[in-house]
């Protein structure tokens, strides 16, 4: 039987980073064994469902790469749900519920009593003109429900612990469980790859399962993702939606990466391309340990993917990211754009980098991490005019010519040769640590620096 998975995300949200690493795993899986990948919107929660968050994690899944073979949307698919919920009520296998929130209430913490199991059939059309009942599954109270999970192994769970539980609401939408199963058998899922979060929902699965006399797909429940101090992954660890890792100028490539390695593992490989994580992902490969979030290894791994472009394909993504932090004004030039991101492409770790880094490039505004103090200045005002004399001398502007010039004035200046660079540097971009001094000043071109040094010297 061919591989049949799903990504079943609830557009409540942004695309948080342990729910992206479910869809990448379900996703590498599909495709090592050219199999189906399958996208479900799960909008059954009429009231927190968002269109805006729907499309938020198309656009997240689509920037990692992640596309899918067929996509389906709960909320077109009440009928189905309604029309399975009829079918079991009608074989005995599900009753309805009237019970009010209020009664219900009262019974909080003690479990469901079956008070409605045995209604009369005057006593449900009494209650049917007050109120519409929710449907119920009947599930025994006796024996246990095992289940093998392909990493956990065989699990069980106690039978009179689990309460006859709603399927289908008293508006019609159904509850997250059995609308779950339902489209799952609907869809022929052969692997269900999800979080371990969920293996408390398993046994009631089953019982829907057993119900409809279906077998149940293999479960695959993977280890949560936990920060640094080992507690659930949150707000206080940092970023933890994927939209905000692609604000900050992490490349997609990395993005998946460090997905990927957060509980599996790839013949000790660490960077590595798609193309690479499908032909080396294997659901035996999965650990059973939790995954510790470590931006550093994700700071890592992003500098190693953006080394790996091309000076073209790395241009064209910041082109893009410019764009998005609306700084157009700084793509108007493609050709100097390009000779800025050769200079930068090995110190950077994000494309937000090369505006922390390297705003001195695109504009005189830029951001400054030195000053010259003020005695150096005195001092530099009899220097500098006779510097910016030999810099508007000179046609061949490349940084040999340049560095063989200003080498040269050191020298007949009796320079401190540190010094003065140091100092040149931080006048040209106000900071202490760039790329090549003279790479930088050939880049800056010939107007730009010489501008740059007088206003340094007022």
């Amino acid at each position: 039987m061919s591989v049949r998975v799903r990504f079943a995300p609830s557009p409540t949200g942004h695309l948080h980073i342990g729910t992206a690493r479910t869809a990448l795993f379900n996703w590498l899986f599909a495709r090592k064994e050219q199999g189906t990948f399958i996208l479900r919107i799960e909008d059954t929660d009429l009231e927190r469902s968002k269109k805006e968050f729907e499309s938020s994690i198309i656009n997240d899944l689509r920037w990692l790469g992640i596309d899918w073979d067929e996509f389906y949307r709960q909320s077109d698919r009440l009928n189905i749900y309604r029309e399975i919920a009829e079918q079991l009520l009608s074989e005995g296998k599900a009753y309805e519920c009237f019970c009010t929130k209020e009664e219900l209430e009262k019974l909080r913490g003690k479990g469901y009593n079956r008070r409605c199991l045995n209604l009369s059939t005057a006593e449900k059309e009494a209650l049917r003109r007050e109120r519409r009942p929710a449907i119920r599954l009947y599930v025994p109270k006796d024996g246990e429900t095992r289940f093998n999970d392909y990493l956990h192994g065989e699990l069980c769970f106690q039978n009179n612990v689990i309460d006859d539980f709603v399927i289908l609401k008293s508006d019609g939408t159904p509850t997250y469980n059995f609308s779950v199963v339902v489209d799952d058998i609907y869809m022929k899922i052969t692997h269900i790859i999800r979080g371990e979060d969920h293996i408390s929902n398993t046994p009631k699965q089953i019982h829907i399962y057993n119900a409809l006399g279906i077998e149940p797909p293999v479960f695959v429940h993977i280890p949560m993702i936990l920060g640094q101090d080992k507690a659930k992954l949150s707000k206080r660890h940092g970023a933890t939606s994927i939209g905000e890792y692609r604000s900050m100028g992490y490349l997609s490539e990395a993005m998946v990466n460090f997905l990927a390695l957060m509980g599996a593992s790839y013949n000790d490989k660490q960077v590595l391309s798609l193309e690479e994580l499908i032909d080396l992902f294997s659901l035996d490969n999965l650990s059973k340990n939790p995954a510790i979030f470590d931006i550093k290894k994700l700071d890592f791994l992003s500098q190693e993917h953006i080394r790996r472009k091309s000076i073209e394909e790395l241009t064209q993504l910041t082109v893009q990211f410019l764009r998005e932090k609306r700084l157009e004004y700084w793509t108007i030039d493609n050709t100097y754009l390009t000779k800025v991101i050769g200079l930068l492409q090995t110190r950077i770790k994000t494309l937000k980098d090369i505006i922390l880094m390297g705003d001195y490039f695109f504009t005189e505004d830029f951001s400054k991490d030195a000053e010259i103090p003020l005695d150096e200045k005195k001092r530099l005002s009899s220097i500098l005019p006779e510097l910016i004399d030999i810099l508007n001398s000179i046609e061949d502007w490349s940084s040999t010519n340049l560095e063989d010039r200003i080498r040269s004035f050191i020298t007949e200046k009796a320079l401190d040769s540190r010094w003065f660079l140091q100092t040149l540097r931080i006048i040209i971009s106000g900071k202490k640590v760039t790329p090549s001094l003279f790479e930088t000043l050939e880049v800056l071109g010939k107007e730009k620096v010489v501008n740059r040094i007088k206003k340094g010297m007022n």
